[in-house]
């Protein structure tokens, strides 16, 4: 493992767990900048690991009216669900294709599955992958069984060091999580970026990273992290394998989607440069289109990966990936968030209004007020658009026409729901709800 931190600091990590390593010891350190730091891994004394092996299969797509014929998730171990990252996938399109057991006629049979506990301030919405549940909160990463929600391992960095974390990410049997780090010096932007292994929460790696992270993006064994910052570049991007930097920009990734290898950056950098909006190719750093004197916010891409779906001012547009042309789609919106079906697109605005439009056209087919649901991202899995309002409850809707279903009021929702393998997964922010069939 590789690591680097600022000088004469030390920094301790406890993972806990039935997950646990059996192994204990120093973390070998490498030298950064002039710069050490080393890191510790310990267990309780019941920290037994028994990792059981899983068999990768493929899952298959659910054919449900008015959210059919996307390409399936990656492979995930049989039985078990999938949610990689907030997103769902790198699209970042908040579309799962691959739910087939709530779906309308289904989601008024959930009853309460279980709760998870202790409870834990700053709690996120969970990732999913190989029969675990990857939920996130202050202090560290908690991992539960997806049938029981026992737990099977936590990861505590030092909490006198680390704070404000950015979202989880789980790619290839790994979980990549940013914590913002108290910089030894005042004026400085520090971040340390864990590499996670998923099943035991060993730490394969981690590596410095010189700015602010809000937002996290995981594609082609590439991490980029990016944040707003009067210190660093807004964004940078590290080779996953070994933590190299690989390149920096100084203009923010708004949201994290990536369009078969490239990421939409913008803004007007260090030094209030000029504004602009940039296409970079993920893993070279290269800039493939740059647009002047435009803000353009990703919103996601689609299935394909030629386009990206920005916002810009009350707009929604649609920008070519390669070429950075810029097609209008709609007006009026102020788009906050979207999710992307095979037809339709449903907008969630600025002012608290979800609608659902023409994907080709852009025509409205059916908007509702939704106030405070503009807080956080809408989500549909099974045929079925959940919208949550902040710290009020979840609308369950028909995304055909927005009619309401019956379904759990799911009170307290603080963050976006996780809907997949047939469990509803909320968080009220401080502990997790569970939810099936």
């Amino acid at each position: 493992m590789s690591s680097a931190g600022n000088p004469g600091r030390r920094s301790s990590h406890r993972i806990t767990g039935t997950a646990a390593p059996r192994q204990q010891g120093r973390i070998p350190a490498r030298r950064r900048q002039g710069r050490q730091k080393r890191g510790v891994v310990r267990r309780r004394a019941n920290g037994e690991v028994r990792v059981k092996p899983l068999v990768k299969v493929l899952t298959v797509a659910a054919m449900l009216a008015a959210t059919v014929a996307m390409p399936a998730a990656p492979a995930a171990a049989a039985g078990t669900g999938w949610w990689a990252m907030s997103g769902y996938l790198v699209s970042n399109s908040g579309f799962n294709p691959n739910e087939s057991k709530v779906t309308v006629p289904t989601v008024p049979n959930l009853t309460l599955a279980y709760t998870g506990t202790p409870a834990r301030t700053g709690q996120r919405a969970p990732v999913v992958a190989d029969g675990l549940v990857y939920t996130q909160d202050d202090t560290g990463v908690t991992a539960t069984d997806e049938e029981t929600g026992a737990q099977k391992w936590r990861f505590e960095p030092d909490p006198e060091r680390f704070r404000w974390p950015s979202q989880l990410v789980h790619t290839a049997g790994r979980i990549v999580w940013a914590v913002n780090d108290s910089p030894a010096m005042p004026g400085a932007d520090s971040t340390q970026i864990f590499v996670l292994d998923a099943a035991t929460g060993t730490v394969v790696r981690d590596f410095h990273d010189e700015g602010v992270v809000t937002q996290i993006l995981v594609d082609r064994d590439v991490v980029v992290v990016s944040g707003e910052s009067r210190y660093s570049s807004d964004t940078r991007a590290y080779r996953l394998a070994d933590g190299q930097l690989l390149w920096q920009r100084n203009q923010y990734m708004k949201q994290p989607v990536s369009a078969n290898g490239r990421v939409l950056v913008s803004g007007t950098g260090m030094g209030a440069g000029p504004l602009t909006s940039s296409i970079v190719d993920i893993g070279t750093g290269s800039i493939i289109h740059t647009t002047q004197d435009r803000d353009y916010r990703p919103l996601a891409s689609d299935e394909t990966g030629t386009k990206f779906y920005v916002a810009w001012g009350h707009s929604l547009q649609v920008l070519d990936a390669t070429t950075g042309t810029l097609t209008w789609l709609a007006s009026g919106l102020y788009p906050r968030f979207v999710v992307v079906t095979p037809t339709r697109l449903y907008v969630t605005s600025s002012g608290g209004t979800v609608s659902a439009l023409n994907r080709s056209t852009g025509a409205t087919i059916w908007s509702r007020s939704i106030p405070e649901s503009q807080h956080q991202r809408a989500i549909i899995a099974g045929g079925v658009l959940y919208v949550t309002a902040k710290s009020d409850r979840v609308y369950t809707l028909n995304p055909v026409d927005g009619a309401p279903l019956k379904a759990p009021a799911f009170t307290g929702a603080v963050d976006q729901l996780v809907v997949t393998y047939g469990r509803v997964y909320v968080t009220d922010g401080t502990k997790l709800t569970v939810y099936g069939l």
